[in-house]
């Protein structure tokens, strides 16, 4: 039973719970560990391709090394976030070679692109049409602020449906529908959204001081190149791991006020 009642997100509480789950719970941490030091080695063994991410003067156009990366590094990111939605909703852990949780994971990438097509389209529109009243020139230096606003707009929009995540990792496919998301989430889409973009902000911040520091240095050897990459994808996984505490969080709170 869906209820139209709004209920306000614990704003504030949210964020801090998924913060503290994170850095609280040394076992899942632990767990990650395997996964950065397997991603590590890999990037060892295909001539450490992620340095593109850090200097983009490594980047190799069209390489498959760099495209194997994205791939795992992607798997792997979401593989966390399953693990904690996992973790705090049903207090169980992910069995990584079951097939139940590659199918939680084809379904996440499916439901991420579909999402990422919602929000992205509208920009292409957004443009489009304001072709017909700005001259060109000026139009190329207001695409970067519209793209921003636009899609700040939609994803504040379509908020609810990141509730699609968590209930796929919980295997709760019965609310994946629009009409359900939206009901459960009613007056709530400010909340989730700005949440999750708090959540976001430490690996955008420390990510961005740790990748300037490689600039500083600039020392191009092969030891700092690996330490440097380690700790982004550290970071990256550290990252997800807090995105899956967010989600399984709001998750919880929306599910408990549908059963109320």
């Amino acid at each position: 039973m869906i209820t139209s009642e709004t209920k306000k997100l614990p704003f504030w509480e949210t964020v801090a719970r998924s913060f503290k789950y994170v850095l609280k719970n040394k076992a899942l941490l632990m767990g990650i560990l395997p996964l950065i030091a397997a991603l590590v080695v890999l990037q060892m063994l295909i001539g450490m391709p992620f340095m593109c991410s850090i200097d983009s003067s490594k980047c190799v156009e069209g390489s498959w090394q760099q495209n194997l990366t994205l791939l795992t590094v992607i798997l792997a990111s979401v593989g966390v976030i399953i693990n904690y939605c996992r973790a705090i909703v049903l207090k169980a852990n992910v069995d990584f070679v079951s097939l139940d949780f590659w199918k939680k994971m084809g379904l996440y990438l499916i439901a991420s692109m579909v999402l990422s097509v919602i929000i992205v389209f509208p920009i292409f529109i957004g443009i489009y049409l304001m072709s017909f009243f700005f001259d060109p020139n000026l139009l190329i230096g207001l695409t970067a602020s519209l793209t921003l606003l636009i899609s700040i707009a939609v994803s504040i929009l379509v908020a609810p449906l990141f509730l699609v995540f968590p209930a796929i990792a919980a295997g709760d496919y019965e609310i994946i529908k629009w009409k359900t998301l939206f009901s459960m989430a009613k007056g709530n889409h400010n909340a989730i959204f700005w949440a999750q973009f708090i959540i976001m902000m430490p690996y955008w911040l420390i990510a961005k001081m740790w990748y300037s520091l490689y600039v500083v240095i600039n020392a191009d050897n092969y030891i700092i190149n690996l330490i440097f990459i380690a700790g982004a994808i550290a970071l990256g996984m550290i990252d997800a791991g807090f995105k899956g505490a967010f989600f399984a969080h709001i998750y919880q709170f929306f599910k408990a006020k549908e059963k109320n």
